[in-house]
């Protein structure tokens, strides 16, 4: 996207704004010393940045990515459990994890994640939680922390047996097998596989350009239809929830302009409203 770039470092995240009004947002876990661990700093700052987001309708897409090409994330930072307790614990799971979830879940916008090298434990729910994921050729994808005495504690033995066959999601998790890229697209885990990290931004760019230009309104319903839909026992409550919404939309500027647009045989302009 040839546009400006407005780039925030924290200590342990990239913040950058692409577009010609910083429609996209970019955040890169930026800690390769520790292979892009999920540590309390890095935890801290996705959640600021997070809330921020969520709410902020000038951003319509967001990318997940990591520095460099070993690791995606490695999962959390094991050294953290040692001091933990019942109650921290607890905390930890809530505060962070589910919480870490809600607004990637919820937010009304597309979320990437990009993952080249390693997407373990951690790293993999947090992949998980996006709505789709790109990946390089060589990326691995595992929930390891059986080996430690423990189980994902951030949605990954719920979110993993939902996103491709629940026998396979046990054989992951009661082996703590690590897969890579190739086998993960054959079972749905991963959207797209790239030779390259170079490849994959190269496509991710086109894909965040393409999302971005979508009427801002129709893509947010879209998000909200399919995962309310989602936890739906009947197909005719899930039908109703799509109904209200597609009337809500019914109603806007941007459907207006979207079928005049297209009998007039012009480009639309979709303003959000």
């Amino acid at each position: 996207m040839a546009s400006p770039t407005i780039t925030t470092i924290y200590q342990k995240v990239i913040y950058e704004r692409k577009g010609a009004n910083g429609e996209a947002l970019w955040l890169t876990l930026n800690n390769e010393a520790m292979r892009n661990a999920l540590d309390d700093t890095m935890q801290r700052e996705l959640l600021d940045i997070l809330e921020k987001v969520a709410l902020d309708y000038s951003i319509r897409c967001v990318v997940i990515g990591a520095a460099g090409e070993k690791a995606f994330c490695s999962g959390g930072d094991i050294r953290a459990f040692q001091s933990m307790n019942l109650v921290s614990g607890y905390e930890y799971l809530l505060q962070r994890g589910a919480r870490i979830h809600q607004l990637i879940t919820t937010m009304e916008k597309p979320v990437i994640a990009a993952v080249a090298g390693m997407c373990f434990a951690g790293g993999l729910e947090l992949a998980l939680m996006c709505d789709f994921i790109y990946a390089t050729e060589s990326a691995t994808f595992g929930l390891l922390e059986i080996n430690l005495g423990l189980l994902a504690g951030w949605g990954g033995t719920v979110r993993l047996p939902r996103a491709i066959p629940a026998a396979r999601a046990k054989e992951m998790i009661y082996r703590g097998e690590v897969i890579k890229a190739p086998e993960a697209h054959q079972w749905g885990l991963v959207n797209r596989v790239f030779l390259s990290r170079a490849e994959m931004y190269q496509a991710l760019e086109k894909t965040v350009e393409e999302l971005v230009a979508k009427p801002p309104l129709a893509l947010r319903a879209a998000k909200t239809i399919i995962n309310n839909s989602a936890t739906c026992d009947s197909i005719d409550a899930a039908l109703a929830i799509e109904r209200g919404t597609i009337q809500w939309l019914a109603g806007s500027e941007d459907m207006k302009e979207g079928v005049a647009a297209f009998v007039e045989k012009r480009k639309p302009s979709f303003k959000g409203k």
